[in-house]
């Protein structure tokens, strides 16, 4: 082979390669308006980012908070990246940084603020007006913290919504050198009607959740609802990686597995 026809091969590798990471990106930037005592004004607007799905009405939309400090509007690192451009999926940054503190129980701190709150519920109306169709709530972990606050109390917000989606979520804290279980469902003051998927690495090992965790977690939010509630732990990505170095944590090695575990679930529970 000659030199210009490697040179042709690899050019053509890499583009193969390439394409199969990329994915069709189409969204619009929205800010919304927090103009009220209960949002603190001085905050700004409430940062989003709306991805566009694929035109097909019968796909819900999905709103989803990010994990770490949960302050961005970007998917592309997420877990269900690559059900970008099927699905229409709503980035909702938190106004402020969340980290763990031993205050809030070791939870990330600001999760259940009630500015926050409120922020988040806005979210929901706006793009419950502009899409015109059923939303899933999801968020992984510091943003599965902030779903349970967007849902708690006892005015039954879950029923704003389709479906619930947990993913690797921050249930417990360090305490004395071992997991101290958080009870984070106990927050939901009512009885819930609508199917809640859980999905975690069988080999995601980071102390604060680890998949016997996430096991309770799904038993108390059973507990909590009338309809389906199921765990899925994730098997996919090299065996040989079970360090709680964060890449299981981020599913790194088995996105379209999420993918397909999402979607499926998703689809198997729209009406």
């Amino acid at each position: 082979m000659s030199l210009n026809m490697k040179k042709i091969f690899l050019l053509f590798s890499f583009f193969i390669l390439f394409s199969k990471t990329v994915y069709a990106q189409t969204y619009q930037n929205i800010d919304i308006p927090c103009e009220v005592q209960e949002c603190k004004t001085e905050l700004g607007p409430t940062k989003t980012r709306w991805y566009k799905g694929d035109g097909n009405k019968k796909r819900p939309a999905i709103i989803w908070y990010g994990g770490g400090p949960s302050n961005y509007v970007v998917v592309d690192n997420q877990p269900i990246n690559r059900l970008i451009g099927k699905f229409d999926i709503i980035m909702v940054a938190s106004p402020f940084e969340l980290f763990s503190d031993q205050r809030t129980r070791g939870l990330p701190l600001y999760a259940n603020d009630e500015n926050l709150i409120f922020r988040m519920r806005q979210a929901t109306e706006h793009y419950k007006k502009l899409l015109n169709k059923p939303i899933w709530l999801g968020g992984t972990s510091s943003g599965g913290v902030r779903v349970i606050a967007t849902i708690s109390g006892k005015d039954r917000y879950s029923d704003n919504y389709a479906g619930l989606i947990f993913s690797t979520t921050y249930v417990s804290r360090i305490f004395n050198g071992s997991p101290e279980y958080l009870n984070l469902e106990s927050d939901i003051k009512y009885e819930m009607n609508l199917p809640i998927l859980v999905f975690q690495h069988a080999r995601d090992m980071k102390p604060h959740q680890q998949p016997y965790l996430q096991e309770w977690f799904t038993k108390g939010l059973a507990k909590k609802n009338l309809n389906k509630t199921e765990l899925v732990l994730t098997t996919e990505g090299d065996p040989m990686i079970t360090t709680n170095d964060g890449g299981h944590h981020w599913f790194l090695f088995n996105k379209e597995e999420v993918a397909r575990v999402v979607e499926k679930f998703i689809m198997e529970n729209t009406k």
